[in-house]
């Protein structure tokens, strides 16, 4: 087994390892690109995805709105990435050139990251910050980002409904963000803030976290956003800023979001129990949440629609 391993590693090491990888997917998601290009009027977003290094098909639906949309200012901030061989803006960075933030929580990460040629080759900034509600818009002054951004994608599994809500000094045309689609699309639910908030120690499931798509919509149309849609696989939630959504109305006939098909339950020693659909949420029915519109602390089996058996994820 060690020969084997020794002579595959030896093999991408002749060939380049990562970086040849990489020219490939660049090579195959270019082509997808110009394709997308030619795609005016879609049925919903499911109609332009495609993944180069994004986990589903966010590239494409980034790519799509990018080249619809006139006037963009071509510079991102990614919050959450790991070592960023699967984000939603690497291909971006890559095949359009733009501008690039990111911020993440693990330091290991970063070094990581900076060890890619992708880091010297375009202009990227990665920095080590764990994020919360308190420190965020300090962070963003600090790394020295404008103001007005093209886009901005946030996926930190916990705190995210809440570092939206306290951002005050950024404006990015368009705005991802993952949503916790186990959480249902009926309720404004998210779960309560912690600034240390992990989503493993939170509930051994790893089902308990973030927020509803319905919080995620209900706190960026106060921030002047549209929803126009979510990936197909019922994970990230796409928003345009009102006065961009003018320049896609025309090309999209409806804006759908999809349900969940995800198994990412784990039992209390960590291993994956690809519970389905409404079993998922029955797994965390004792968790408390934050009713948003009421205001309120409740365990998720207290909501009418967990009682009435109306729970669409």
């Amino acid at each position: 087994m060690q020969i084997i391993k020794k002579l595959i590693r030896k093999f991408f090491l002749k060939i380049g390892g990562w970086e040849y990888i990489e020219k490939n997917l660049v090579l195959k998601g270019m082509i997808l690109l110009r394709q997308n290009k030619n795609i005016n009027k879609i049925k919903n977003l499911k109609d332009v995805e495609f993944s180069v290094f994004s986990q589903w098909g966010e590239d494409g639906i980034i790519n799509w709105l990018t080249q619809k949309i006139p006037n963009l200012d071509k510079t991102f901030l990614e919050i959450g990435t790991q070592d960023y061989k699967e984000s939603n803006t690497r291909f971006l960075l890559i095949s359009q050139n733009w501008k690039g933030f990111i911020l993440e929580g693990s330091s290991e990460h970063v070094r990581a990251l900076k060890k890619q040629n992708v880091y010297w080759k375009y202009d990227l900034s990665a920095f080590n910050f764990f994020i919360n509600k308190e420190n965020i818009n300090t962070i963003l002054k600090k790394i020295k980002i404008k103001n007005k951004i093209g886009l901005l994608s946030i996926d930190i599994d916990g705190n995210d409904y809440w570092i939206l809500k306290e951002i005050n000094n950024l404006e990015p045309d368009i705005i991802i963000c993952e949503y916790n689609a186990v959480f249902g699309n009926k309720d404004e639910i998210t779960v309560q803030y912690k600034n240390n908030f992990d989503r493993t120690k939170f509930h051994y499931s790893n089902l308990a976290f973030g927020a509803s798509l319905p919080a995620f919509i209900n706190l960026l149309k106060k921030k002047n956003y549209y929803f126009i849609g979510t990936n197909s696989n019922g994970v990230n939630a796409f928003f345009l800023k009102k006065n961009k959504f003018k320049y896609i109305k025309k090309y999209i006939k409806e804006i759908k979001s999809f349900n969940s098909k995800s198994k990412e339950s784990k039992d209390k020693f960590g291993n994956k129990t690809f519970i389905k659909e409404k079993n998922r949420i029955k797994k965390i029915s004792n968790v408390k949440v934050l009713n948003l519109k009421k205001n309120k602390v409740i365990k998720i089996k207290a909501l009418k629609s967990f009682k009435n058996n109306k729970w669409e994820n």
